[in-house]
């Protein structure tokens, strides 16, 4: 009886705070592309000549997500000076973004892409790099058009999606033997069917003996404030539920805003840290939040010290760390207080948070 009682108690103990708090949530972060492919923050590299500019703010970040595109442009100083003592000194694992795996086997150009980012892999594992995590990224949501962007879309069915996924993923371990595998992806944030997709991934990368380590959603403040093609914090619940609980994988969202990329760094600051509070306040409680922008917005990323309306991007780290830990620390005190509270809620879009 005793042992009955006290895995009840543990049960509960568990589900409180699996539904009431963001106790193990952990920050991964992106620079900013200015939204094209493969533009940079001007001082993207600068700030890892200054880490000082940006300490309290990398202190944060568990992961640092870095894209491939950028990452063949760089001289092998940047990595070997810059990048690992960074990484190794404020212990942030690396991960990095690759379109390596996108229409694989649908065109001369998916061919490339996934042969780059293979070799920047050998490249990086030469020069002494770890890699800890590959993000392959819009493999099941980006669609595929016949010539370019506002061109007639092409089917690329799923199954060509996931064998693409497990090719690349059996490359990418040829290099990395214990890298684990995610994928950055929009359909739930677009307000389209995930399950199947994400099921069928899973599935094949556990056949080849890889497995699937998370999948990250990304989905702009903006589209669940307004249920935008039906998408709510409750919907997004709701695929963090399937993707722990039936898929067996971690579950992440980026802390993004459109509408305030676009239009400012504060903008853009203030709606990550209110994407932040809506969906923790709607007992959203995600592995990882992604702070990242593929926005005009904001145009750099130090000093994390900046005042007034400049907010480059580690301000907003900063910033976000910090109200992350309040959460964490307030727990179910925080979410109960934030869902008695009409303003917020109605600043949230939420109808009915429970």
């Amino acid at each position: 009886m005793r042992l009955r009682t006290t895995f009840l108690a543990f049960a509960l103990l568990a589900a409180w705070l699996h539904s009431g708090s963001s106790n193990s949530a952990e920050i991964w972060y992106e620079d900013n592309n200015l939204g094209t492919t493969t533009e940079m923050p001007v001082d993207f590299v600068e700030k890892f000549r200054q880490p000082e500019r940006f300490q309290e703010a990398s202190h944060h970040i568990r992961v640092y997500l870095l894209r491939t595109h950028w990452l063949d442009k760089m001289n092998d100083d940047f990595f070997t000076s810059l990048l690992i003592p960074y990484l190794q000194k404020n212990n942030i694992k690396l991960a990095l973004n690759s379109p390596g795996a996108i229409w694989y086997g649908a065109k001369p150009r998916a061919q490339e892409r996934f042969d780059a980012d293979i070799d920047l892999l050998k490249r990086l594992k030469r020069l002494g790099v770890h890699v800890d995590y590959i993000s392959m990224q819009s493999i099941l949501s980006k669609p595929l058009r016949r010539a370019g962007r506002g061109s007639e879309i092409v089917e690329f069915p799923i199954d060509r999606r996931v064998a693409g996924a497990v090719a690349f993923a059996r490359a990418a371990r040829e290099v990395f033997p214990s890298v684990a595998f995610g994928i950055i992806d929009a359909l739930p944030g677009k307000g389209l069917e995930y399950k199947e997709a994400y099921r069928r991934l899973a599935d094949a990368l556990r056949e080849a003996g890889i497995g699937l380590a998370y999948i990250h959603v990304d989905v702009s403040f903006d589209v669940a404030r307004t249920g935008r093609n039906g998408v709510t914090w409750a919907s997004l619940r709701e695929a963090e539920r399937y993707v722990e609980n039936d898929i067996g994988v971690q579950f992440g969202v980026f802390a993004v805003s459109r509408k305030g990329g676009r239009r400012s760094s504060k903008a853009f600051h203030d709606a990550s840290i209110e994407m932040l509070q809506c969906y923790a306040g709607s007992r959203g409680t995600p592995r990882d939040y992604i702070i990242a922008s593929w926005f005009p917005h904001p145009e750099t990323t130090i000093p994390e010290t900046a005042t007034g309306d400049d907010y480059p991007m580690m301000r907003t780290v900063l910033d976000f760390g910090r109200q992350l830990d309040r959460i964490k620390t307030a727990g179910e005190a925080w979410v109960a207080q934030r869902q008695s509270d009409t303003s917020w809620l109605r600043q949230c879009g939420i109808a009915n948070p429970n």
